[in-house]
């Protein structure tokens, strides 16, 4: 799947985006950015960790 990048992480969720959850933050980083377009703007990899990252401390609160 190809999706435009945005820097707003709720349209990348609505756009379809899968942030990894489980595996290494190095999976998940090369994972979001094979989804990423790559006709268009694409984020420095430190972005797409820290979404990575956010993401996964999101979950995690969720489920405590």
């Amino acid at each position: 799947m190809s999706i435009p990048w945005v820097p707003d992480y709720g349209q990348l969720l609505r756009s379809g985006l899968s942030i990894p959850l489980e595996g290494s933050e190095d999976d998940a980083v090369a994972a979001v950015l094979s989804q990423l377009d790559a006709g268009g703007a694409v984020p420095a990899e430190a972005e797409v960790r820290q979404l990575v990252q956010d993401a996964r401390k999101g979950a995690q609160r969720q489920q405590h």
